[in-house]
């Protein structure tokens, strides 16, 4: 469990992060100035930083390990899915006047799924900078 914790510090960060936007009062954020649909953008944004810290705390916890491994990526992809969907679910049942919105879990999904795409996309990039640079 420690070696989860030194490796998975800044995925756990976000994750908390993320839990406290989704359960706090709407009204904290009340003088927060918004534009039609911005909570949308938060959500895509929110979850592809989740992924994309997923993913970048997998490459570096196994970086000496020549295999890819398909279930550490898949994970990396389905963790902030569930998380997304949990949050919805729990939000009018715990938090009210929260409310779920298949909107929401859509903007999170496609957010998780554009992150999954970018950092397979620039992982030689990725690795060059901060991977195999710290080994």
């Amino acid at each position: 469990m420690k070696n989860y914790f030194v490796h998975y510090w800044k995925s756990t960060t976000v994750v908390l992060c993320i839990l406290y936007l989704s359960f706090a009062s709407p009204s904290r954020f009340a003088n927060i100035p918004t534009f039609d649909n911005e909570d949308k953008l938060v959500h895509f944004l929110m979850y592809a930083g989740l992924c994309c810290i997923f993913i970048f705390d997998f490459r570096l916890a196994n970086k000496n390990n020549n295999t890819k491994s398909t279930l550490g990526y898949l994970l990396c992809l389905a963790l902030p899915i569930l998380l997304g969907g949990s949050v919805e679910i729990l939000q009018p049942i715990y938090f009210a006047p929260r409310s779920a919105s298949w909107f929401d879990f859509l903007a999170n999904t496609v957010g998780v799924l554009s992150a999954w795409v970018f950092m397979h996309l620039f992982e030689g990039l990725i690795n060059k900078i901060f991977i195999r640079k710290k080994a």
